[in-house]
């Protein structure tokens, strides 16, 4: 099965340059009603039919939902699964995270790589405990005032934890809404726009299947080389249909 990676780079910040979060109106993005609804529809369809079943679906924890998110930036699905585990089998909450020496939570984390992760996960897990009693915050201005958490994890906590409409934008995300919304341009360029399209995009009520479900479809069906158009659900209304890989410098 191919696998998914989330695309978000752990850059933490100073609290005081923190941005908050603006609300964002659904209105700001110009979208088709009838191609947005086939969207939705067929997307939550494929879902219920091809969706993976994935551990940390299982469970609505904070904690659990945090480690799975950042586990999962920059490493593949099936290097994830084990260590997921073995993971919260070693620090079952925050404050076994907090408590515990910081080189034994990096032991622990061996070999997913980039320790910086670790690192930062065991920091969230401290000021959790000191400025939360231990409860992550489902707020989106206090999640980005953590160190080592960004938009997407944000979004993802919110969502996936909390059972929010909150967007998500991970790389599979970004190739998914381009291809299908926009063709033109260097989707990189584009983040402001996409943002506020996975945003539109949410069925009110089912921000949590439906951001599942498109981060899913982008690493089975719209996969960055070789997606398997002929069988995709949004052929009808893809504005890249059918796609051909961008010429080789």
């Amino acid at each position: 099965m191919p696998a998914i990676v989330n695309g978000e780079a752990m850059a933490g910040r100073a609290l005081p340059k923190k941005p908050r979060l603006k609300k964002r109106s659904r209105r700001s993005v110009s979208l088709d009603g009838s191609a947005k609804r086939r969207f939705q529809q067929r997307l939550l369809k494929w879902y219920r039919e091809h969706g993976r079943d994935l551990p940390w679906r299982k469970t609505s924890d904070p904690y659990h939902i945090l480690v799975s998110e950042v586990m999962l930036q920059q490493t593949q699905v099936d290097r994830v699964i084990p260590k997921y585990h073995e993971f919260l089998e070693r620090y079952p909450s925050f404050e076994e995270l907090a408590e515990a020496p910081v080189a034994d939570v990096k032991k622990t984390w061996y070999p997913l790589g980039y320790n910086i992760r670790p690192e930062r996960l065991h920091s969230i897990a401290c000021e959790t405990v000191e400025r939360y009693g231990g409860q992550l915050p489902n707020e989106a201005d206090e999640l980005l005032s953590f160190k080592g958490i960004g938009r997407y994890t944000a979004g993802a906590i919110r969502s996936f934890a909390f059972n929010e409409d909150a967007p998500i934008l991970d790389t599979n995300v970004i190739r998914v809404l381009h291809r299908v919304f926009v063709a033109k341009g260097d989707p990189k360029t584009q983040k402001a726009i996409l943002w506020e399209m996975s945003e539109a995009l949410i069925p009110r009520g089912k921000g949590y299947d439906f951001n599942q479900a498109i981060m899913d479809f982008g690493a089975m069906v719209c996969m960055a080389r070789n997606p398997y158009c002929r069988l995709c659900p949004m052929k009808s209304f893809c504005k890249t249909y059918p796609f051909s890989p961008p010429p080789r410098r």
